[in-house]
């Protein structure tokens, strides 16, 4: 492309991103679901409640996993980094978990340099706008290089920055942060026989495999590697941007794969048998008109849950070119059958079941709504190539508008037919789009620009409709709750009696540690371990209802102890003499749970059980005691802790700790952190093992005498 289309190309997307991001240029508003976290959640409803007593009105109660997952996550990586030191664990959710195994974490993208140049807030809201500018910009790049027309790049490159997946997913930070560089891959391997155009593909699977995202990441590597078959690219080539990108990523996918060998996913087996994890039949509805079923910004959804994982939208008029390129020679050829397998396996037929039916590996737990990425990136492509061949094949333009005039009447029919006033309601603009599609398409040589103005304004209508836009003041702000849990000596860990307070991993943000969590992906002993402590059996042969998110709400339990849970946050009184009452603001009551063991202590009862399953039977069929129940024998006596020995933590940190022993026998040091095989110790300097100790925890022998220990995460 010539020096002047590029400077064109960035000003017009430049432009356009400014517009649909306008109440952050204007109102100084953050792209973020914050209204939601202080909407539903203590303790930031009692900070707002002398303005808002019923609670801040939210806009889109669908929208909280950025809140909840993302940006938290994200807080903890950047923090690591500005202390100088790498992501690698993280404390605060469960009792400990890997954070470089955590790809939703984001841990080594490199646009995480955002996070150095601005304040949070900013640097995250930046985050955010430079999805659908880039996406657009890579895409138009794509179509260019194919020898389409300039208008009809644009309307591909709208089509996919401003589609139904990519305004979806925008909040998260990391969905649509992933799929951005596909069509920059796509563009690096049409063009690989130059040699820059290697390192291109080896930066932009970099880009795509860090930013936060692993089925999308799959899913484009996937359509990538067909596309690279199909265009008989340079293997060669490709082979060393490949081999580039396997060794730069590697820091992010060989932490990933270790911790999926303890992950569980135990609650989410069956998840495939729930409705809404395919793409149901009726919500194909939703490529005409995306609100047929209503919209949970509206709160009038009443379709099968949820809208966001079945809403691939493009606009009706990019629907009507894209049908009309179908099956067209060449490229449209490669993203008509990607967009046909990809709604075979996306919705619920035969073929679609066979990974879950036979539980394969890895395949049998990605939910196959994400394949709305491929069929928006292969809609968004066909568009173009739609709009390009209007003069050569317009037959084909005109049977597409009526297969999609078709669609409409259809569901016209069935909203009066079933008295659907919601349905009614929102056919009514995507009717008028095609009408005014159809005006168009006879005016066209009058109006050739028009067309892009009618898309912009259904696009932007229906994103506007969905993504919230928040006050700054609403952003994780404090609390006399959260200030007051910073102050008090760590470590130690909190819980909560009600889901409605301190929602799982939002403690994090503010660095308080939480025995509960939020995570598509977590350690399989925590899992059982908080199953049985909420249950009070260890009960291997059943499943522990969990799924992604893990809270406990069981004060009795005989296993709290152990988890270092030192505070309690309730909505009610409690009168227990096992805890006390030390604060209350607004709703939120803070109690000290006095059973708690601290974190680290000697153990003064060594059992040995050879199997973990017993290990853990034994500790919940005892009271709470220091013991320390090992899988293998090991050279410490159990002989009750005398006078003057004790352990005690001299520093505390992400990745590591100190301790400071004083023994007159060798004894087992317990540290009521989750075991890990990456947690290395030294006594004195010397290297000593580490090993599981109550089947989820971390311990280590230290002889007779004072000794500094070292525990360091690596």
């Amino acid at each position: 492309m010539k020096r002047i289309e590029h400077i064109l190309l960035a000003v017009f997307f430049v432009t356009l991103t400014s517009i649909f991001f306008y109440q952050i240029v204007l109102r100084g508003n953050l792209p973020v679901p914050s209204d939601a976290l202080v909407g539903l959640y203590h303790p930031w409803r009692d900070v707002f409640a002398g303005q808002y007593p019923r609670g801040v009105p939210f806009k889109n109660f669908l929208i909280t996993d950025p809140v909840r997952q993302q940006i938290p996550w994200r807080k903890l990586v950047i923090d690591s980094w500005k202390s100088g030191h790498m992501p690698l664990w993280n404390p605060y959710t469960f009792a400990g978990v890997p954070l470089s195994a955590n790809i939703q974490a984001a841990p080594f993208y490199p646009f995480n340099i955002l996070f150095f140049l601005f304040s949070f807030p900013s640097a995250w809201t930046v985050l955010i706008i430079i999805q659908p500018l880039l996406s657009g910009i890579f895409l138009y790049w794509y179509l260019r290089n194919q020898k389409l027309s300039s208008g009809a790049c644009v309307i591909g490159a709208i089509t996919w920055a401003f589609g139904g997946f990519s305004i979806s997913w925008m909040t998260w930070g990391t969905i649509t942060q992933t799929a951005m560089w596909a069509p920059l891959m796509l563009l690096a391997l049409d063009r690989i026989r130059g040699r820059r155009w290697i390192v291109v593909l080896a930066l932009s699977i970099v880009m795509l495999v860090t930013a936060g995202h692993a089925q999308i990441a799959l899913y484009m590597l996937v359509v990538a590697g067909c596309y690279a078959i199909w265009r008989k690219s340079s293997w060669s080539r490709i082979r060393i941007g490949l081999a580039a990108a396997l060794i730069l990523t590697s820091v992010q996918w060989v932490p990933l794969l270790r911790f999926l060998l303890q992950a569980g996913r135990i609650g989410a087996i069956d998840n495939w048998k729930v409705a809404g994890w395919f793409l149901p039949w009726q919500n194909i509805a939703q490529f005409i008109a995306p609100d047929f079923f209503g919209n949970p910004a509206t709160m009038n959804y009443w379709g099968v849950w949820n809208y966001g994982e079945f809403i691939g939208y493009i606009g009706i008029i990019p629907l009507v070119f894209a049908l009309s390129a179908l099956f067209l020679s060449g490229v449209p050829m490669f993203f008509s059958v990607a967009l046909v397998l990809s709604l075979l396996f996306m919705l619920p037929t035969p073929f679609a079941i066979l990974p879950f039916v036979f539980h394969i590996p890895l395949l049998s737990v990605l939910q196959p709504t994400r394949l709305m990425v491929v069929v928006d990136l292969s809609l968004a492509v066909l568009s173009a190539y739609g709009f390009e061949n209007l003069k050569t094949h317009p037959k084909r333009f005109i049977r597409s508008y009526w297969i999609v005039g078709l669609g409409v009447i259809v569901l016209w029919i069935v909203a009066f037919g079933f008295r659907l006033s919601v349905s009614q309601h929102n056919l009514i603009l995507p009717t008028a789009l095609l009408a005014a599609g159809i005006i168009w398409y006879a005016w066209r040589r009058i109006l050739w620009y028009g067309i892009i103005i009618l898309i912009v304004f259904d696009l932007f209508r229906f994103g506007w409709k969905f993504t919230p836009f928040t006050p700054a003041r609403y952003f994780f702000p404090s609390s006399y709750v959260l200030t007051f849990l910073n102050t008090l000596h760590k470590p130690f860990r909190i819980m909560s009696t009600d889901d409605r307070i301190l929602p799982p991993n939002t403690s994090l943000f503010y660095g308080i540690e939480s025995i509960e969590g939020y995570d598509p992906i977590a350690p399989e002993r925590y899992e059982r371990f908080l199953a049985a402590s909420e249950l009070g059996v260890a009960d291997f042969s059943r499943k522990t209802g969990f799924n992604r998110i893990y809270t406990a709400h069981t004060i009795d339990s005989v296993l709290l102890p152990y988890l270092n849970v030192k505070y309690i946050l309730t909505l009610s009184d409690v009168k227990r003499p096992d805890m006390k009452k030390v604060l209350q603001d607004g709703a939120v009551r803070v109690y000290e749970y006095t059973r708690a063991f601290p974190r680290v202590y000697l153990a003064d009862t060594i059992r040995v059980e050879k199997s973990p399953e017993d290990a853990l039977r034994v500790l919940i069929s005892m009271s709470p005691t220091f013991i320390g129940i090992v899988e293998k024998p090991i050279a410490v006596l159990s002989v009750p802790i005398l006078a003057g020995e004790g352990v005690r933590i001299v520093q505390y940190s992400t990745n590591g700790l100190s301790l400071r022993t004083t023994t007159m026998n060798s004894r087992l040091v317990v540290i009521l952190n989750s075991y890990d095989g990456n947690w290395h110790a030294a006594v004195d300097g010397i290297s000593t093992p580490v090993m599981r100790v109550n089947y989820l925890f971390t311990g280590l022998i230290v002889p007779a005498g004072t000794h500094e220990v070292t525990l360091i995460y690596r």
